[in-house]
């Protein structure tokens, strides 16, 4: 552990910790990007970076991403980032109200908190569960993989049935190139550069990047309506010394339930903070009027968004499974440096993993002070052009995509995978569950195969607890979801008076 924190404070991880913060708010605060697709666009720079360095940046990019949706939330009540529609209802409120510096800091100083006390569970809770997991076996695992497919497919909004849809394309997809069983090709039709299947990152690219820079796009050519940027001088400092400390069970409970739902596959930063708002109205005493600038409800919003970010990282790093979307894509960036997330990788790489923990802590307290001195400064990237910001991301899309191996059949493949996603936007299907197939499928199938040849009857793999408790968590949830839609289904339809 010392090793690592030693590591996290050389001039190159601070470099990556700052550039990767940096880059994240610039991403955020720009209404159309998000942070996984700055993640997924900033992958190939890895390439020349040391694995943990890599991972610092793009941890930063991350946390920095999400705090970077709530400048223009405040500013012009657009949130720059899906996760930041609760902190617009609050701090664009206060904006109005005149207090858009004290917001603009109270938001940071809030995503900076949150980052750090999820930081500190993702450096204690890790080492714990990737312990734990050293345990299984194939029934295990297999079993833990059917959970984590039940939970994306059952907690998302959309009907269930498409999401089960998006799991079988998933896992369709990555049957692609050479049995790993048998060692024959299979749907290749003779194509010699899918025997190896399709290359993650460019389909990850495909899907959050390219997609993306049509949609942006597409937006520019309709007319903007403008919006004026409401900010005043005010040093809101003194204020914010006031408040912070006399909020401390709001900050406290928003972080434990950012870090708790970070850890469920399915639950980001979209959904997090709604969750905690409703939480924080539900035990707020202070009589606040929610909805009309609210700090509590600013901090509940901005804190469990933050503390998710760090909470979806534990399962990634000792398990192996993405608790969200910029999560999954840390996936791929992992794997391209020859790395296999998983307890293995906690128990071969120490050094490395504890490198990133502290890395992460520490780019959490600079975006803290960057957030409260400098995020006035980035509301200039609120008036670049969409159809600039289109072509930047399809030029880097594509050179990022040629990068991976030098190759162009991988970007036919992230276009492939960009018209793809396309088209389950279009069809309101989400890509969730597709890209969770497709990151987890591979290794689904290969503790199916071990499972196939180690154990000879179920009742075999029914004596081991762990994996029948996944497996009856998975029953039950989706058994839930079902009756429940069938009781939606039934009820009468209230009409209007």
């Amino acid at each position: 552990m010392l090793e690592g924190f030693l590591n996290a404070i050389t001039y190159q991880s601070v470099a990556a910790e700052i550039g990767g913060v940096i880059i994240g708010i610039i991403f955020g605060a720009i209404p159309g990007l998000t942070a996984t697709l700055g993640i997924a666009l900033f992958v190939p720079v890895t390439f020349l970076m040391s694995p943990e360095h890599g991972m610092i940046m793009l941890g930063g990019i991350y946390s920095g991403g999400i705090f970077g949706g709530s400048i223009s939330a405040i500013l012009i009540n657009i949130p720059g980032t899906p996760a930041s529609i609760v902190t617009s209802w609050e701090g664009h409120a206060m904006a109005r109200a005149g207090k858009a510096p004290f917001a603009l800091a109270l938001a940071a100083v809030s995503s900076g908190i949150g980052g750090i006390l999820a930081a500190i569970a993702v450096l204690f809770l890790t080492p714990i569960l990737s312990s734990f997991a050293l345990s299984f076996g194939s029934p295990e695992y297999c079993a833990l993989l059917i959970f984590s497919f039940t939970i994306v497919i059952v907690m998302l909004e959309t009907p269930l049935a498409s999401n089960l849809f998006g799991c079988f394309v998933g896992l369709l997809i990555v049957t692609i190139g050479i049995d790993p069983v048998i060692g024959t090709p299979r749907f290749t039709f003779g194509v010699v550069e899918l025997y190896s299947g399709f290359n993650l990152v460019a389909v990850l690219i495909g899907f959050f990047c390219m997609s993306q820079a049509v949609v942006l796009a597409l937006n520019s050519l309709k007319p903007d309506k403008g919006g004026e940027i409401i900010f005043d001088g005010k040093r809101p400092y003194g204020e914010l010394l006031r408040v912070v400390p006399t909020r401390i069970f709001t900050y406290l409970r928003s972080a434990v339930t950012g870090v708790f739902l970070g850890i469920l596959p399915a639950l980001g930063p979209v959904e997090t903070p709604f969750i905690s708002y409703a939480l924080e109205k539900r035990f707020n005493k202070r009589n606040e009027k929610f909805g009309k600038g609210s700090i509590s409800g600013l901090i509940a919003s901005e804190t469990s968004i933050s503390a998710n970010v760090g909470g979806s990282l534990i399962p990634l790093i000792s398990l192996g499974i993405p608790g969200s979307g910029a999560a999954a894509v840390f996936i791929g960036a992992l794997t391209l440096h020859g790395l296999q997330p998983g307890p293995m990788l906690f128990a071969n790489q120490p050094t490395l993993i504890y490198s990133f923990f502290w890395g992460f802590l520490i780019l959490n307290i600079f975006m803290l002070f960057f957030g409260v001195f400098a995020a006035r400064y980035c509301a200039f990237v609120l008036k670049i052009p969409k159809f600039v910001l289109a072509t930047f991301v399809a030029v880097f899309s594509i050179l990022g995509t040629f990068a991976i191996q030098n190759n162009m059949f991988d970007v036919f493949v992230m276009l492939g995978a960009t018209a793809f996603a396309l088209w389950f936007q279009a069809l309101r299907i989400s890509l969730l569950p597709v890209v969770m197939a497709v990151i987890l499928g591979p290794l689904f199938e290969q503790q199916i195969a071990v499972l196939n040849t180690s154990y000879s009857s179920v009742g075999e793999v029914l004596q081991r607890p762990v994996a029948v408790v996944f497996l009856a968590v998975s029953v039950l949830m989706l058994g839930f979801r079902l009756v429940r839609g069938t009781s939606r289904r039934g009820m009468p339809e209230q009409t209007e008076v």
